[in-house]
């Protein structure tokens, strides 16, 4: 990720930290991936929308060459700035660049990567079509899209009652998906990942989902995803009003250090999740 609309600077501040939390939580998923991809030692490979650039090390280190892109600066040079630890520069380079308009010709690569970029474009068809341009005849298209959001809790705690998670989950619905229509700009297209490819004209078209899977006591990292996203119900004005008064105080409640109930504390805690990665040959 990402391909970012316009935002404070503070808002880009913390998504970076986000960005960093999830890279460092994730990646023996990520390296999953990589080898699910099964990239050629020869490939020119294009990352599109690289966000903080933690799966523009794991693809580097498979492909001849990687080109990584971002529409934010700043998420470009940190990309750079970690192809660069990792000793990988040789072979990678990154720019700004627009994702649904990018500056390379037609055929330019073998894999073409977009990590959870699709879904924020106002057209998502037109977004993949893009993609789809600058793969080669034969290469590939690889996007991350949907999974299953995390859950850490059992299903019965002391607090918030059976089936809390489920809650935040049903309550975040709007605010990670907002209805695509003419007045907003968004483009509606009601159908699954896998017929987002073959619209695009993809052919071969395969799916597979990975899962990740922590138990108590969670590391550092774990624990700060995991008090990020549930902090952001309580400091975000959208994601506050769509909450109850009673969840939002079971929130705070979960998180204080403090209270009986800080839940990590609890040694039954069992942090998983699942992303689906979703791949087109192009004809």
């Amino acid at each position: 990720m990402t391909q970012p609309t316009p935002q404070h600077a503070p808002d880009r501040e913390r998504m970076r930290r986000a960005l960093r939390l999830g890279n460092r939580v994730y990646q023996d998923l990520d390296y999953e991936v990589g080898a699910w991809l099964d990239i050629d030692r020869e490939a020119r490979v294009l990352d599109a929308g690289c966000g903080v650039g933690g799966m523009a090390t794991v693809l580097a280190a498979r492909a001849g060459e990687l080109v990584a892109v971002d529409l934010d600066p700043e998420h470009v040079r940190e990309t750079g700035e970690r192809i660069e630890e990792a000793g990988l520069s040789g072979s990678a380079s990154t720019r700004v660049d627009d994702i649904t308009a990018l500056d390379d010709p037609d055929g330019s690569f073998d894999l073409v990567w977009c990590s959870r970029v699709i879904h924020h474009l106002p057209d998502m068809l037109d977004g993949v079509r893009e993609l789809a341009r600058v793969a080669k005849p034969g290469g590939t298209v690889a996007i991350r899209e949907g999974g299953f959001g995390f859950r850490v809790l059992p299903d019965e705690v002391e607090i918030g009652g059976r089936w809390f998670e489920d809650r935040l989950a049903a309550a975040g619905v709007g605010r990670f998906a907002p209805p695509r229509n003419a007045e907003n700009g968004r483009t509606p297209y009601p159908f699954g990942w896998s017929q987002l490819l073959l619209d695009a004209g993809l052919t071969g078209v395969r799916g597979k989902t990975f899962t990740f899977d922590s138990l108590s006591p969670l590391t550092d990292d774990e624990q700060a995803w995991i008090e990020f996203h549930w902090r952001r119900w309580l400091t975000h004005d959208e994601s506050r009003a769509a909450l109850s008064d009673e969840d939002a105080e079971v929130i705070e409640t979960l998180l204080d250090p403090e209270s009986p109930h800080y839940m990590f504390a609890r040694t039954d805690l069992h942090l998983r999740s699942a992303t689906t990665v979703y791949t087109g040959v192009k004809p």
